[in-house]
C-alpha cells in the first residue's frame, strides 16, 4: 500500500479507553496508561501498538504505521542542520529535552513544545542542503535504533512518502 497521509500527534493527556497501566506506573500514582507511556515497558511492538489504540480512541484518527523518535535522534538531526529558529525563542541547536523544560517552565505544555519545535526543524529543512542534512542524520538514528518504526519494514515506505511531500512543497 502507500502511504497517504502522516500526522503527527502530541500526547495532550491522551489515556487508553481500557487498558491498565502497569504495576510501576500505578506505584507512581499513575493510574491511566498514557499515550506518552505507552513504551513504558520493553516491548515496543506492544507499546506502538497501545499508541495507536490510544490515538484512535482519542482522535478517530486509525493509523498503521508508528514513528517513534527519541530525543537523542531529535538532538542528532538539530546538529546536523544547524541551529533552528523557535518562534518566540530564537535559535536552538541542540539539547531538545532541555528546550522542552524550558518551555515547559514557561507554561507551554510538552505538545505545543515538541510541536514548535518541530516545525523549527521543518522549517530550516526548506534549504535542499537542509534537508538531505536530515535525512542522512534520520537513516543514521533509524541505524542507531533512535527512530523506531512499527511495522519495521515502513521505514523505507515512511521515508520516501516524506520525502516526496517535502519535494513536492
Amino acid at each position: 500500500g502507500n502511504i497517504t497521509n502522516v500526522t503527527a500527534v502530541y500526547p495532550h493527556n491522551m489515556a487508553h479507553p481500557t487498558a491498565q497501566s502497569p504495576a510501576s506506573l500505578r506505584a507512581q500514582g499513575v493510574s491511566r496508561w498514557l499515550l506518552h507511556d505507552a513504551l513504558w515497558e520493553n516491548d515496543t511492538e506492544r507499546g506502538a501498538r497501545l499508541a495507536q489504540e490510544i490515538v484512535e480512541y482519542n482522535t478517530g484518527i486509525k493509523t498503521d504505521i508508528v514513528v517513534i523518535v527519541t530525543p537523542q535522534a531529535v538532538d542528532g538531526i538539530l546538529q546536523s542542520i544547524g541551529p533552528v529558529y523557535v518562534e518566540g525563542q530564537g535559535y536552538v541547536s541542540g539539547n531538545s529535552i532541555q528546550f522542552l523544560r524550558e518551555e515547559q517552565q514557561q507554561g507551554s505544555s510538552r505538545g505545543v513544545a515538541i510541536q514548535s519545535l518541530m516545525r523549527a526543524i521543518f522549517n530550516a529543512t526548506k534549504d535542499r542542503s537542509k534537508y538531505l542534512a536530515m535525512v542522512n542524520a534520520g537513516l543514521q538514528q533509524y541505524q542507531q535504533g533512535n527512530i523506531v518504526v512499527v511495522p519495521e519494514g515502513a521505514v523505507v515506505q515512511f521515508l520516501i512518502s516524506t520525502g516526496l511531500e517535502r519535494v513536492g512543497n
